[in-house]
């Protein structure tokens, strides 16, 4: 007798199967299922196991967080993992208070309440802007006037909002859902009223684990339940203390309005702060930013995993990764190393450089939190950790494409179009991060696969430092490559600068030393400014081959040419380098004479370099792309 394939869920597929068996049998053994009503039987059949199937299938998927669908379940499994979704964030600015108040206020002390608003404008739209907490200021005497000031005051964006429950006998400890999708979960207040009319208060603590908890411990914990929103749960007794029946839980929070209100950096009060009738100035020491949407299913889905795999500590590199990607959603990539492995190695620190994304920015206050909330807790004793600002080289590239015209319909320039597109995607997916090099193979070959129709592809790399200037004094320029550069190919961008009372317009040039000879070019060179009007500074810095590093001491640029603000440094890699690597401590070429030594720094971000043909500052275009066709035999 033949038995059913029961591997096929296709309709078709089981619908065959079924017929195949009933054909096997000796009662329909000479039927025709497709000309009798016994095919809507067949159907009927089919459509229902198919049904089943799926159904099951949808089931199963959902117990795995690799392969669920719905955000309930991917959630549900993240709790399991110990890991809570992050919830909307406000957009959080740092500004100074400054209140005049009126003649007629003799207090001391100034209480600027949690309530107080202050409004910002950014793209036509208005959003209000809260203290976290309130605080006190004593009066001060400045220019002979009685003020208050309040200084580094967060401000977070959003609307406060408060909710009541009252605790039923049924279940004291909760879920208490907080019926708004956009709440900022890091604003939560819970405090808990004796009853409706004992209005006695007491504030509670939000907790992410069980350790230190006692029975006596008030404490609850924050998650995310169905449909997405945020609830409270409370102790038992006998970890958390129980809430009692008639209990009244007011909850307050700040319910956010996501990322749109980044980037605002002008408020002003919207209320009263004194008695009235007082003059406020509010200036903005960090514009907004970190605001953002609650976290996708994707991301809970990636984050999930690496997060339990800390184990509530930070000892790796990864442990640490992980724990700040999770809590900050204005950084894009963190890259972390150990004292051990910097250069030069200082032992019982932890290096830690933070990129922001695009758009936003890492404030101090943002460091601060991570550093007391999220490092200093988890950290082994003695550990001191060190945060490094990341460092951005500019990448340059020169590529030619050589083409067959008779295997392709393209014309030239929908090449060089299909290859900047390309260029944009490999920036776009494999740099602009930390922790990411660049690697002249992978470009080389996603180029060439644009179109059968590309032969060859040559690419000439360069790189730009961006050095922000100080303009009419003496400063000392560093810039670090930290790949092993190629003689007389420095250039930067024009300034001027003074000698003997003239005024002169100049650029960077570089000439090698005694002894920097080819193939390895290993040495120094002198840095000399070369002007237009053919003034030459013999000497203002000199430059390390080996290393990449470009020192500039006692500079002084009276002047840059058009909106620049910064002075761009170009050099070329020496011809042994393809790949500029961010992670390794040291490089080294095993197949070229030239010996590669430079250091790669850790805290680097390779990104495209977007400069454009400039002559009056002296700029190039960042890419250059070139299709030319093939040299046709005679």
């Amino acid at each position: 007798m033949a038995q059913l394939n029961v591997t096929e869920l296709d309709f078709e597929d089981i619908k065959l199967n079924l017929k195949n068996y009933l054909k096997s049998q000796t009662e329909f053994s000479d039927y025709n299922f497709e000309g009798s009503g016994l095919a809507v039987l067949v159907d009927m059949l089919a459509y229902n196991t198919h049904y089943n199937g799926m159904l099951a299938h949808m089931l199963a998927n959902e117990n795995f967080i690799d392969t669920a669908i719905k955000r309930e379940s991917v959630v549900s499994i993240a709790k399991a993992l110990g890991y809570t979704p992050r919830s909307y964030l406000g957009a959080t600015a740092t500004v100074t208070v400054t209140v005049t108040p009126p003649t007629s206020f003799t207090s001391t002390t100034l209480e600027l309440s949690r309530n107080t608003s202050f409004t910002s404008s950014i793209n036509g739209a208005s959003y209000n802007f809260y203290p976290l907490e309130s605080i006190t200021a004593s009066a001060q005497v400045i220019d002979g006037v009685t003020k208050f000031v309040f200084t580094d005051l967060l401000l977070k964006e959003g609307t406060r909002t408060s909710n009541q429950f009252t605790v039923e006998a049924a279940n004291p400890q909760g879920p208490y859902i907080i019926p708004n999708e956009s709440i900022d979960a890091s604003t939560i207040r819970a405090r808990v009223q004796t009853s409706l009319a004992d209005t006695s208060l007491t504030t509670w603590n939000k907790h992410t684990t069980l350790l230190d908890v006692k029975n006596d411990s008030r404490a609850y914990w924050v998650e995310e339940g169905i449909d997405g929103l945020t609830q409270l749960r409370f102790g038992d007794g006998v970890i958390g203390q129980k809430l009692e029946v008639d209990n009244v839980v007011i909850i307050d929070y700040i319910a956010s309005s996501g990322a749109t209100p980044n980037g605002a950096k002008t408020f002003t009060s919207a209320g009263t702060i004194s008695s009235g009738g007082e003059t406020v100035s509010v200036a903005t020491s960090s514009p907004a930013s970190g605001g953002n949407i609650q976290e996708t299913v994707d991301e809970i889905r990636f984050n999930a995993p690496r997060l339990n795999a800390t184990r509530d500590r930070a000892v790796t590199e990864q442990d640490y990764k992980s724990l700040i990607l999770q809590s900050n959603s204005n950084i894009q990539s963190v890259a972390v190393w150990g004292g051990e492995k910097n250069d030069p190695p200082m032992y019982g620190k932890v290096f830690i450089s933070l990129n922001p994304v695009p758009g936003q920015i890492i404030t101090e206050q943002d460091k601060d939190n991570i550093k007391n909330s999220i490092i200093d807790p988890k950290t082994p004793v003695a550990i001191i950790p060190e945060f490094v600002d990341p460092e951005y080289t500019y990448l340059q590239l020169e590529i030619d494409t050589t083409y067959d015209p008779k295997v392709t319909s393209l014309t030239k320039g929908e090449i060089e179009t299909a290859v900047k597109l390309q260029v944009d995607n490999y920036f776009n997916n494999y740099l602009n991060k930390l922790n990411k090099s660049f690697y002249y193979s992978r470009l080389h070959d996603l180029i060439n696969a644009q179109t059968p129709a590309i032969i060859s592809t040559n690419i000439r790399l360069g790189l730009q430092k961006r050095e922000k200037a100080t303009l009419n004094k003496d400063h000392n320029y560093t810039v670090k490559f930290n790949q092993k550069l190629q003689p007389r190919e420095l250039s930067s961008t024009y300034f001027d600068i003074e000698v003997s009372g003239a005024t002169h317009k100049v650029l960077l040039q570089d000439t090698p030393g005694v002894g920097v000879t080819a193939p390895s070019y290993s040495g120094t060179g002198t840095v000399k400014a070369m002007g237009t009007d053919g003034f030459l500074q013999a000497e203002v810095g000199t430059i390390d081959y080996d290393s990449g590093t470009v020192s500039l001491p006692g500079l002084r640029i009276k002047k840059l040419y058009g909106t620049e603000k910064n002075l761009r440094i170009n050099v070329t890699p020496h011809d042994s380098i393809k790949d500029i690597t961010t992670q390794a401590l040291i490089r080294t070429s095993d197949t070229s004479t030239a010996a590669v030594v430079a250091k790669p720094s850790r805290n680097t971000v390779l990104i495209q370099d977007d400069s454009v043909l400039n002559a009056t500052i002296n700029t190039v275009s960042g890419i250059k792309i070139t299709a030319n066709k093939e040299v046709e035999e005679i």
